[in-house]
């Protein structure tokens, strides 16, 4: 419980989790405001013609589908947990006898719960912008309005779940390699890289397999939606949860036989 409230602590001290959130806050106003400028050159018949297939709901939906998001969560999470390798506080813990599981768990705990503030800002702001400038569903009635909530609650579940998924995975990362450096940079490979690389692997591949499916950024994109489909949906929940209590598991069992110098 001591390390929780430490670790808490410097997260409502980190400049750096302040600056995340700012940038994933500007990240969908940028984008609400191009296309804003965008329609608006385009005269009347554009206009709507653009408007009527862009609602606050799909417009959060878009920008939950970026793969900006997780890059920049992947540079937090690893500076946030690599660092304390480098000023003693992991030495510390350790040497005061604190049980290593419960000292990785607590920093999963408090990534985990860093990256979801962030991601609750990010979506908010998404949301408020776009139903401000488009509406949130001006595409029907009360029936379909409220099909778009529905939609939009279980995307926000799911991608929840997969961002927490993403964070076990980074820490895992940072756990294991110890520096900034590496683990930004296999941190972003795994965020950014990877799924460019799966991706290409499916297009050649075709209808054989879709190994994209298989990792999380793959099932971001599938849930970036109002209307997910079910079998998305469940496919979404059994990745995300996989890797989360995957790389909880392997990190634990690895940072108890780590040499912390």
């Amino acid at each position: 419980m001591n390390i929780i409230k430490s670790e808490f602590y410097k997260l409502k001290k980190s400049r750096l989790f302040y600056v995340c959130m700012l940038i994933c806050a500007v990240i969908p106003a940028i984008m609400a405001i191009a296309i804003q400028l965008g329609v608006q050159t385009r005269g009347a018949e554009g206009m709507s013609a653009i408007v009527e297939d862009i609602s606050g709901a799909t417009f959060l939906a878009e920008t939950l589908g970026l793969a900006l998001l997780p890059t920049v969560l992947a540079v937090f999470v690893s500076i946030f947990v690599s660092s304390e390798f480098h000023n003693g506080t992991m030495k510390n813990y350790v040497s005061k006898g604190f049980n290593r599981v419960q000292i990785y768990l607590s920093k999963l705990a408090v990534s985990g719960a860093a990256v979801l503030a962030i991601y609750v800002v990010h979506a908010a702001v998404s949301l408020a912008l776009g139903t401000a400038l488009w509406g949130f569903d001006p595409s029907g009635g009360a029936a379909v309005s409220a099909v778009a909530i529905y939609g939009a609650v279980t995307m926000l579940l799911g991608e929840g779940l997969l961002l927490l998924a993403y964070t076990s995975v980074f820490v895992l990362v940072s756990m294991w390699l110890r520096s900034n450096g590496a683990s930004i940079a296999v941190s972003i490979c795994a965020a950014s890289v990877l799924p460019t690389i799966l991706m290409t692997i499916d297009f050649i591949l075709e209808d054989v397999i879709s190994l994209s499916s298989f990792w999380i950024s793959g099932n971001v994109s599938a849930l970036a939606s109002i209307t997910p489909e079910s079998g998305a949906v469940l496919q979404g929940l059994i990745v995300g949860f996989c890797y989360l209590t995957g790389g909880t598991v392997l990190g634990s069992l690895l940072f108890k036989k780590q040499d912390i110098k």
